[in-house]
């Protein structure tokens, strides 16, 4: 019977020595996934990073390309008399400064004038030196404020849970001493009357020093709050209940051997999922760090190809001002060549750009196509990309008048009937006026909404180009 039950028992030992030595393995295996996958987030952080400050220098380089860009602007303005007196009387641009100077620069300027107000929540607004040649009232109540503001700064710095209670706590007594200390310093600044007016400022200066580090206490408690309440928000439900069970089996107390035994391996489960517990929380501060950091990045981006898109234009207009230039330094007018007919298609109407029957230099935009008020001949200037359209029905050309307006009623190819196609994609584009707004040129937008549509010459910038008409050009053959 005893060799029975002691077969028995030994098999129960064997039972739970197997399981313990599987549950050390799949403990050991969780703590090597644990790491690995800390190391991954480490490894994404720092990648994350690293492309974030790539991202601003490509914002620093985008900056001083629009420097350059607005400085070859002026330059090429100032070749003419009339921009040459625009230039006078407008200022010159500046070069950018890069992100990091900007913050270095911010910060010293807070610093600066936090010091010389004495309204700085991090720098101390008295020195050892002044604290000392203040009156005897008002050093203790000064010395208390320092104290004081000492300890709100190390909230910042604590980590464990326990520390930062504590510090609170120290934080709440000191206060309270230092708003004791400061009453009495304010009735015996009252009682010194022949020290009257200086006292009575420096009280004031320490009192608005005291209430803005009790903010700064303020601020940094609801934050570690907030921050905390995040943490719960990630870890959920199932933390809530593993740290229950831990506290449930912890209140356990066994004394037998097989509970003892059963003790040990509460307690080596509880190590596993403290050192768990503690890789998870690297886990959820890196992921919280690395989604901080990517919604920056979305925001940087978008910024980063607006400016481009602005760029892109601004620089075009340059050039587009530079080549007329060069063009009417010649001694003869600029050449232009035929290239082909076509068919000009609003595509947000479906209609077709033409000449009014009973008013032929006026636009109009036509259900059909009319094979001869439709029709306009493309001439291209030589070596340039500026074009214009002359109707074969009445041999004008479409431009802007003098008063701005668009028309088709020029009999010569001048330089107010100059277009440019947006990335000379003749399926759906942008035409753009190359003469108005003085030179820098400006996009053909159409209004069809009313019973007659519109046609009107708008900016060269990128919120102008948003709104132009898109149309389809459509060569045609001979036979039209």
């Amino acid at each position: 019977m005893r060799t029975t039950d002691q077969q028995s028992h030994d098999d129960i030992d064997n039972r739970n020595a197997q399981e313990q030595k599987k549950l050390e393995e799949e403990n050991t295996a969780a703590l090597r996934d644990a790491a690995e996958a800390i190391s991954i987030s480490r490894a994404a952080l720092e990648a994350t990073l690293a492309q974030g400050e790539q991202l601003q220098h490509c914002d620093d380089i985008n900056a001083r390309n629009k420097y350059i860009v607005d400085k070859s602007a002026r330059i090429v303005r100032g070749m003419t008399w009339s921009g040459w007196m625009m230039n006078a009387f407008s200022k010159d641009s500046q070069p950018p400064t890069n992100s990091k100077a900007k913050s270095e620069e911010a910060s010293t300027g807070s610093r600066d004038d936090d010091n010389v107000n004495g309204t700085g929540g991090i720098t101390s607004i008295l020195t050892e030196s002044e604290v000392a040649t203040l009156p005897q009232h008002l050093q203790n109540f000064a010395c208390m404020l320092q104290n004081y503001e000492c300890n709100v700064l190390l909230l910042e710095e604590y980590k464990d849970t326990l520390e930062y209670d504590t510090c609170v706590e120290v934080c709440k007594q000191l206060y309270i001493s230092t708003k004791k200390e400061m009453e009495d310093g304010k009735a015996n600044t009252l009682a010194c009357t022949s020290r009257k007016s200086g006292s009575i400022q420096l009280l004031r200066r320490l009192e608005k020093k005291l209430e803005e580090v009790h903010d700064l206490q303020y601020t940094i408690i609801i934050e570690e709050r907030k921050h905390q309440q995040q943490l719960q928000k990630w870890t959920g439900r199932e933390g809530t209940v593993l740290l229950k069970n831990k506290k449930v089996l912890r209140a356990k107390t066994i004394t037998s051997d097989t509970g003892r035994a059963l003790q040990h391996r509460i307690d080596k489960q509880d190590e596993h999922l403290d050192a768990l517990a503690g890789n998870i929380q690297e886990l959820l501060h890196n992921g919280v760090a690395i989604g901080t950091t990517l919604e920056s990045q979305n925001q940087l981006l978008g910024k980063l190809e607006s400016d481009t898109d602005d760029l892109t234009e601004h620089t075009k207009m340059v050039s587009r001002r530079a080549d007329r230039l060069s063009h009417r330094s010649l001694w003869r007018k600029p050449k232009a060549d035929l290239k082909y007919r076509v068919a000009i298609e609003h595509i947000a109407t479906k209609r077709f750009l033409s000449i009014e029957p009973h008013n032929k230099n006026k636009l109009a935009l036509h259900g059909s196509l009319h094979p001869d008020m439709s029709v306009f001949e493309v001439h291209e200037r030589r070596e340039s990309k500026l074009m214009g359209f002359k109707n074969i029905c009445t041999g004008t050309w479409l431009g802007q008048s003098s008063l701005g307006s668009v028309l088709c009623g020029a009999r010569v190819f001048g330089r107010n009937e100059e277009w440019e196609l947006d990335d000379d994609i003749m399926t759906q584009t942008k035409l753009l006026c190359a003469s108005a707004n003085w030179g820098n040129g400006g996009w053909l937008e159409v209004d069809a909404d009313g019973r007659r549509e519109s046609f009107a010459i708008g900016n060269y910038d990128m919120n102008a180009k948003q709104k132009a008409a898109i149309w389809s050009i459509s060569v045609l053959n001979n036979d039209g």
